[in-house]
């Protein structure tokens, strides 16, 4: 499974590292937990070798695309005019690619999906940056869908639909952990803006919420979520190898945690 990866990202790397942009703007994530997640999808299914890769090809263009906007979201008040606006476009042109590549392979139904996880996308990130959440639980949703949407359209395409919970649980908890990390190294991020702002609201409304720092807060729902994801990849059959290793290597982060507080 790993060299599979290694080979499809090395092609999908060719694919996204543009020359001119890479003088201006960071080198694209191509996140390897989606990659695995997107190749272990079509596992046992009746594709070509071809047909995998430009599925996945397909799935990582609309994440790198979101993902690069989002970014251009969070530093717009760091960066230079010209290195947003080359982000921005860099951003369109995945965009570009992802639908230059859907259009080339006809196939309208996988078109149809990912479209409709892409607005479910950009309508959370919406909600985030206005931070327009009336509770921690509708906040953490908010996140989930960011994180999965695309991927449960995807797998919902291929009929995989018992992973969905999975994934999500899985997607969510990362996403987390690394707000967590990032806001403890530089204190920037929009998701802790979102949670001080909940917090705040809830204090407004006579809530009495006695949790410490808004990381405390954090912890506490990603012990939560630490339960959920192991009963959610337990009910999962036919999850792979290297799926529930990445799983326990998540969980295991948890843990450290934990155990320092």
């Amino acid at each position: 499974m790993n060299s599979k990866i290694a080979e499809i990202k090395g092609k999908i790397e060719k694919k996204v590292l543009h020359p001119y942009l890479l003088k201006y703007i960071q080198v694209p994530i191509i996140d390897s937990d989606k990659l695995l997640l997107l190749v272990s999808a079509m596992e046992g299914l009746d594709l070509t070798d071809r047909e995998r890769e430009n599925y996945a090809l397909t799935a990582t263009l609309v994440q790198i695309a979101l993902d690069i906007h989002e970014h251009v979201t969070n530093t717009q008040s760091l960066a230079g005019t010209k290195e947003r606006q080359l982000t921005v476009l860099a951003g369109d042109y995945y965009s570009g690619l992802y639908y230059k590549h859907l259009a080339e392979s006809d196939d309208i139904l996988m078109i149809r999906s990912l479209s409709k996880g892409i607005k479910i996308v950009n309508e959370h990130k919406t909600l985030l940056y206005q931070k327009e959440y009336k509770s921690v639980g509708l906040l953490l949703d908010s996140i989930k869908s960011i994180e999965s949407s695309v991927l449960a359209k995807f797998f919902g395409f291929f009929g995989r639909d018992a992973w969905i919970p999975f994934i999500e649980s899985f997607l969510l908890i990362k996403r987390l952990l690394k707000e967590r990390n990032d806001f403890l190294s530089d204190g920037i991020s929009p998701f802790f803006d979102a949670l001080e702002a909940v917090v705040e609201l809830e204090d407004v409304h006579g809530g009495n919420r006695n949790s410490g720092t808004l990381v405390e807060l954090l912890d506490h729902e990603i012990v939560s979520l630490r339960i959920e994801l192991k009963a959610r990849m337990d009910a999962v059959k036919n999850i792979n190898e290297a799926v529930r290793s990445r799983a326990e290597e998540l969980l295991g982060e948890i843990k450290i945690f934990v155990e320092e507080g």
